[in-house]
């Protein structure tokens, strides 16, 4: 989305991510509140804020980079303000580089807590324990057998290992197949699959009887598409895949449905379900139905305002938000961010191993006093963009996502909500939504 030339300056960007496992756990509340009181104090207004709707979201930061480089192109560059330090990653090297991509694009970088950031990042270098240090070594090591397809712990249910490599059980994995076929194309929930294998005399590999969540455990499991992840390692194709890809998605997209309903006759569709975030909070936006004179409304509302009323955002109606989603897929890939698939994945992963050494590298001469801190923001900012571009999201096919976008523009009026719900899931990663606005981040 772009904005308005006639719209006011931006004088300040904020970004939030929750922080849950530190006590007391920093929440998105109370950063915002920080983040305010900060702004009104070195008087930069109201900032934007881009907000990650769980700790381990990604999104908002993208977003919050693309609108910062757009910003700076147009006026002079806003500030960013940030709770503390800690919000911009879980470890030392994460908060480093993202610090060094704010400090890089933004006037300056402000942290609510009241530390200087160069300060803070040196403090935080220097505490940085050996334990983790260590764990890193052993991590790395593991993850280079990862690279090459070596299987580390036990095998999931459907595979046996045989020389370190994963290869179907003859039995087992036609157990899996039963399992996703009833739930997708029988459409039995979990504890009618699990009662099936049960009485059928099926049993767990330690012997036991199927529960709903051994069940669930099998249907999320992405090794069963070829697909082998484990330790920030993805080698897609490392091994005879027990499921299709297009079985495992529609599987992913069933489980995690929002039902209005236990009645499967009372289910509505949701086309943009999961798709939606609210450009104001930056909080998951959800459907809501309501009976008017003319039918059935649809909408689509922040969940901070619809459960907690702490947000201002009101409600989108669906056709309006359809409407420009629609309008943003006839654009040109360069108009709004594209989340792009990496053509090797393991060689984007040894590609990040040797970027973070640079990284590393870096901050230690600044540490040593071999840089100034200008210095390493302006060497490393580049490190810290390519390192950023491994963080874009990699789950789906690059064709597939065309396919869908083209399918959606040629047929969107004769589409059901379900198909066109399946499309909308393929071709778009994320729509953040401004008023009746809508920034849309493609899938390629």
């Amino acid at each position: 989305m772009v904005r308005a030339t006639d719209e006011p300056r931006v004088n300040a960007l904020a970004y939030v991510r929750p922080i849950e496992d530190i006590d007391p756990p920093l929440d998105a509340t109370i950063q915002r509140t920080a983040i305010r009181a900060c702004a009104r104090g070195e008087e930069l207004g109201t900032p934007e804020i881009f907000e990650e709707a769980s700790p381990t979201g990604r999104f908002a930061f993208l977003h919050l980079l693309n609108d910062l480089g757009q910003v700076r192109r147009r006026d002079d560059a806003p500030a960013v303000v940030v709770a503390t330090l800690a919000v911009l990653g879980d470890t030392a090297l994460e908060r480093a580089r993202r610090l060094l991509l704010l400090e890089a694009g933004a006037a300056r970088v402000v942290f609510a807590d009241g530390k200087a950031p160069e300060s803070a990042l040196a403090a935080e270098w220097e505490a940085r324990p050996g334990e983790e240090r260590r764990r890193e070594r052993a991590r790395e090591s593991m993850r280079a057998k990862a690279l090459r397809g070596l299987v580390l712990g036990r095998p999931p249910y459907g595979y046996v290992v045989e020389e370190r490599a994963l290869v179907p059980h003859p039995r087992e994995s036609q157990v899996v197949k039963q399992m996703f076929h009833a739930y997708v194309d029988e459409g039995e929930g979990l504890r009618r699959i699990a009662a099936r294998l049960n009485r059928d005399g099926i049993r767990t590999r330690l012997g036991r009887a199927w529960t709903p969540g051994a069940v669930r455990t099998v249907l999320r499991n992405p090794a069963y598409t070829g697909l082998y992840r484990r330790l920030g390692v993805v080698v897609p194709a490392s091994h005879p895949a027990i499921i299709d890809r297009a079985t495992f998605n529609a599987t992913q997209r069933r489980m995690g449905e929002r039902r209005t309903s236990r009645s499967e006759q009372e289910r509505h569709e949701y086309p943009l379900h999961g798709l939606l975030r609210c450009g104001n909070c930056g909080s998951p936006m959800i459907g809501e139905r309501r009976q008017t004179q003319s039918g059935i409304a649809v909408s689509y509302r922040c969940e901070n305002a619809t459960a907690r009323g702490t947000c201002r955002a009101r409600g989108v109606r669906s056709e309006v938000l359809e409407a420009a989603i629609r309008d943003e897929l006839t654009r040109s890939d360069n108009h709004y961010p594209v989340a792009v698939r990496p053509a090797d994945a393991p060689d984007q992963d040894a590609r990040r191993q040797r970027l973070e050494r640079r990284l590393s590298e870096g901050i230690e001469r600044w540490t040593a006093g071999e840089w100034r801190f200008n210095e390493l923001v302006s060497r490393m900012a580049r490190v810290g963009r390519e390192l950023n571009e491994l963080d874009q999201p990699t789950e789906d096919d690059p064709t597939d996502a065309e396919d869908a976008r083209r399918r959606l523009l040629a047929e969107w009026d004769a589409l059901d909500e379900a198909e066109r719900s399946e499309l909308l899931h393929a071709a778009i990663a994320e729509a953040v939504v401004e008023g009746k606005q809508v920034r849309v981040t493609r899938r390629r």
